[in-house]
């Protein structure tokens, strides 16, 4: 009986530790604050979800400066993170310098299109598309017949966001005028209100903002000129509700979802992955108490609009 329980126990104590092992270590590493309310809030947001969802362990860092990034990376790879998400274009050149060394750690990069065997992929979202939406809301909404876009720095996804804030604008108002401008910072929250108010002067009277905590700045200025702004990438509606009318999503949850999901069902591959209206990669939030101040007709040509993302014949070829 002594040798029985004694077995038993054995047997469950390798139990035990194969449940240990199977338990992946994931790191979250971003360039700025969980609280900026928009590009950052949205990566935090996806991985409590999977955190939630899956049996992972979980490390978020914040606020990790360029510099900082190749250190950072290569520290978690040595500590056996089975995982590390670099959260935003900056971690491209970083993560493929290095990963070579850590051939048993899987490198994510968000917001980037980078991809090399054996463990580098990536998550992107078509932000031009999401740019897209916005723009068709705004063109919509606007009294003025103004309205702008107010960007951290010009790199890729903000520059694709402006350009189709525009297209999508013109799309529903071809009269529309659509100023542009760059903050030159994601966390000067300061500059980002002083650069809106500089548009909202021009007769900008809704206004879109890209970046970090930048964002807040923009959202800030709007609220005190009495404007409406459109939110980006993370819902954040809760912020100014009298400013807010909707968010044109940037779903990253969905992204880190993905990911997570593949790394522990051992489908993920050294690609890019680019996510759009209809793999829930982007969309709109809710009008919420907007919706009563677009007429039925604008309305209709705003569902007719996400209705040619998901067919195929948005955006324009």
């Amino acid at each position: 009986m002594l040798k029985l329980m004694t077995g038993t126990a054995i047997v469950l104590a390798l139990m035990a530790g194969t449940a240990i092992a199977e338990t992946k270590k994931i790191a979250l590493v971003l360039p700025g604050p969980v609280t900026d309310g928009t590009f950052n809030s949205a990566a935090n947001k996806g991985i409590e979800a999977a955190k939630a969802k899956y049996d992972i362990e979980v490390v978020v860092r914040e606020n990790t400066d360029f510099a900082q990034i190749q250190d950072v990376l290569r520290s978690y790879a040595e500590e056996g993170y089975d995982m590390i998400i670099g959260h935003g274009f900056q971690f491209a050149e970083p993560v493929m310098e290095i990963h070579a060394e850590f051939p048993d750690t899987w490198f994510v990069v968000n917001t980037a299109q980078v991809a090399a065997a054996p463990n580098v992929a990536s998550f992107d979202n078509r932000w031009g598309d999401a740019g897209y939406m916005a723009g068709a809301v705004a063109g919509l909404y606007t009294k003025s017949g103004t309205i702008g876009h107010i960007g951290a720095i010009p790199v890729p996804v903000i520059e694709d966001y402006n350009k189709g804030f525009e297209a999508g604008a013109k799309s529903m108002r071809p009269e529309v005028k659509v100023l542009s401008a760059y903050v030159g910072s994601f966390s000067d929250i300061a500059r980002g209100a002083e650069i809106t108010t500089s548009l909202i002067e021009q007769g900008a009277d809704v206004v879109t903002s890209t970046g970090n905590e930048n964002v807040v700045g923009t959202i800030q200025a709007a609220q005190k000129a009495g404007v409406q702004a459109i939110g980006t990438a993370f819902d954040s509606q809760a912020m100014a509700p009298e400013t807010i009318i909707t968010t044109a999503l940037i779903n990253m949850d969905v992204n880190i979802d993905l990911a997570v999901g593949r790394l522990i069902d051992g489908s993920l591959k050294p690609e890019s992955y680019v996510l759009g209206l209809n793999e829930n990669g982007i969309g709109l939030a809710p009008f919420r108490d907007f919706e009563s101040k677009i007429s039925a007709e604008d309305m209709a040509r705003i569902q007719a609009m996400m209705k040619e993302f998901a067919d195929g014949t948005l955006p324009p070829k």
